[in-house]
């Protein structure tokens, strides 16, 4: 497994990074997270990137999209705190680090903003909840790294599935792609 430092190297190699360290540098409270950097950890090299931001996540979309050139498409959604840049062919996800709740099986969460572990405890699989911060420190949920190394799917929490039933076709396309095993629980 590659170290903090090594991984922090091949982002800043990705030409999807090059827009994002012109706009933000090392800024240390912006990451990069979820599926890029599982990528990144097994070895390839993704075109989009999704980052959280603790803080303003609009006024970085913005930051970003500037930096992207005048072509740059910049979407903003206020209710869940999140923006989406696209631009020479790439998608960029800037999310406010969030919490949520799920009123009920299946809706819409509720959100509010939290921090970088909540946020990473949100998400579907804990091979999916590594963040790596602009400034090259790695952060991931119990498990993660593990679960990377044995290739397996594992689900965050028991109401995973109840809170957001989309997780199964998620597992099942991940399991496919990725040639991953689900983790016994999980199953």
């Amino acid at each position: 497994m590659p170290t903090a430092t090594d991984l922090a190297r091949r982002l800043a190699r990705l030409p999807a990074a090059a827009p994002v360290r012109a706009a933000l540098g090392d800024a240390p409270r912006v990451h990069v997270v979820g599926g890029a950097v599982r990528d990144l950890l097994l070895g390839g090299a993704p075109d989009d990137l999704d980052l959280v931001v603790e803080g303003d996540a609009a006024a970085v979309a913005r930051r970003l999209a500037q930096a992207c050139g005048p072509d740059a498409q910049l979407q903003l959604h206020d209710r869940f705190g999140t923006a989406t840049v696209r631009a020479g062919g790439r998608a960029y996800d800037v999310v406010r680090a969030r919490a949520e709740t799920y009123p009920r099986p299946g809706a819409l969460p509720e959100v509010r903003p939290g921090t970088l572990a909540e946020d990473l405890a949100r998400r579907d699989f804990t091979v999916n909840a590594i963040a790596l911060s602009l400034d090259g420190r790695l952060a991931a949920v119990a498990h993660a790294l593990d679960d990377l190394a044995a290739r397996w799917l594992r689900v965050l929490h028991d109401a995973s599935f109840r809170d957001d039933p989309t997780r199964l076709l998620r597992l099942v396309r991940y399991a496919t792609r990725l040639g991953f095993a689900v983790e016994p629980r999980t199953a």
